[in-house]
């Protein structure tokens, strides 16, 4: 019952994973946004010439679109491991089930067998006790 159980948690632990890849996958920019700048003490950069585009906004908006890309990446192969280490937990579960049911009709064969010699002995000894008193 105890691997049962935890088949159970790691396929439920599995399924909640999933879910919460799936759901996700929502942007993050509709977050509002923050009411006032805060005021800054910092001396400010001295402003671009306005013929060169700035290197940063260009970069941002791919590196975000990639990062989105690879978490999406990540979740979706933390949701196949889960899915294949379930698999292999409740394979693994189903061979030790088969195996403590063999070894406990070992167990079981040798009760009745080490019964059964018990048995003959006691009737031995009981027989060969009556039979010299009749």
């Amino acid at each position: 019952m105890n691997t049962t159980r935890k088949t159970l948690i790691l396929a439920a632990m599995a399924a909640s994973l999933s879910l919460l890849a799936a759901c996700s996958k929502s942007d993050d920019a509709s977050a509002p946004p923050p009411a006032a700048p805060a005021p800054s003490t910092a001396p400010t950069p001295a402003p671009m010439p306005p013929g060169s585009p700035a290197p940063q906004e260009e970069q941002s908006a791919p590196a975000d679109q990639s990062m989105g890309d690879k978490i999406k990446e990540s979740a979706g192969e933390a949701s196949d491991k889960a899915a294949e280490l379930g698999h292999a937990v409740s394979a693994k579960a189903g061979e030790l089930a088969h195996e403590a049911g063999d070894a406990a009709n070992s167990a079981r064969e040798s009760v009745k067998e080490g019964a059964a010699k018990a048995d003959a002995a006691i009737q031995g000894a009981v027989g060969n006790s009556n039979g010299g008193s009749k």
